[in-house]
């Protein structure tokens, strides 16, 4: 049977360029965008770029839990098994915003959309760990490393684009180094990196007219931890452009890291 990935926001850039990479290496890919036009255009699209892969797609958008969990519950009626998740959608606010569940956007869109996505999918992922480990890939950035985890996590006060954005970032690395740490590595592994700096949507919207790397170039060190028949890194690393490195301080602080699971878990609705 063929390996299975869930890539988030894989109708353009990076996610798409990963999903193409995986279904062309003869991986099950389940393509995931926030509109169903949108997937249905990305999967007529690459269906015909690539005849006989085995592709699948789902709607769902991930600054809304409700939404969240009805696409948890399309993908898990899609497909027995789970191999790969890649929590590769992600948003550059430009005016704060605040979604129907009273969440700060930038962060329930980068962050609590994918946290509870991850939980909700993670019985299915640790029962398709039969041959190698199931992976968890968060596509977090180099901005983690100028975030704070903020008393106030919604920003009510001194919220700016950037500052959101690295907030979500570092929420991003701290949510694959807990991960790992919850999880027993022959049955899960997780990881998070910072792809470079990619010319997407979201770079010319969050920092001007930067020319960046090529999708091709941003998707590589993703699709190799996808892809990778043994896991080759230790479960909780975090890559720089491929290469496997320290994250921020910040991010490695076991009580900060204690505290964000907490309150991620209040976010996203997971406790009462």
């Amino acid at each position: 049977m063929a390996r299975v990935v869930l890539v988030t926001g894989s109708t353009d850039g990076i996610g798409r360029q990963v999903a193409r990479t995986l279904a062309a290496a003869g991986m099950h890919v389940i393509v995931h965008g926030r509109s169903k036009p949108k997937v249905e255009a990305a999967l007529t699209a690459l269906r015909e770029e690539l005849p006989g892969a085995q592709l699948d797609g789902v709607a769902f958008d991930l600054g809304s839990l409700a939404s969240v969990r009805k696409g948890a519950e399309a993908v898990l009626a899609l497909t027995p098994v789970l191999h790969v998740l890649v929590n590769n959608a992600g948003i550059f606010a430009t005016e704060r915003s605040v979604t129907g569940d009273h969440l700060e956007g930038t962060l329930a869109v980068n962050h609590v959309g994918p946290f509870l996505l991850t939980e909700l999918l993670m019985p299915r992922l640790l029962e398709s760990a039969t041959v190698a480990p199931s992976r968890v890939i968060n596509v977090a950035s180099v901005a983690h490393t100028r975030g704070r985890i903020a008393d106030d996590l919604q920003m009510i006060t001194g919220w700016t684009g950037y500052a959101a954005y690295a907030q979500s970032k570092l929420a991003n690395v701290m949510h694959a180094i807990t991960l790992a740490e919850r999880h027993d590595p022959a049955k899960l592994v997780a990881y998070a990196l910072h792809p470079g700096v990619v010319g997407t949507k979201l770079l010319k919207t969050g920092f001007g007219p930067i020319r960046g790397a090529s999708v091709e170039t941003g998707a590589k060190s993703i699709v190799r931890l996808a892809a990778e028949e043994a896991v080759t890194s230790p479960s909780g690393a975090y890559f720089s452009e491929g290469v496997e490195t320290l994250p921020a301080a910040g991010a490695r602080e076991k009580g900060a890291r204690a505290r964000l699971w907490e309150s991620s878990l209040r976010m996203a609705k997971l406790t009462s």
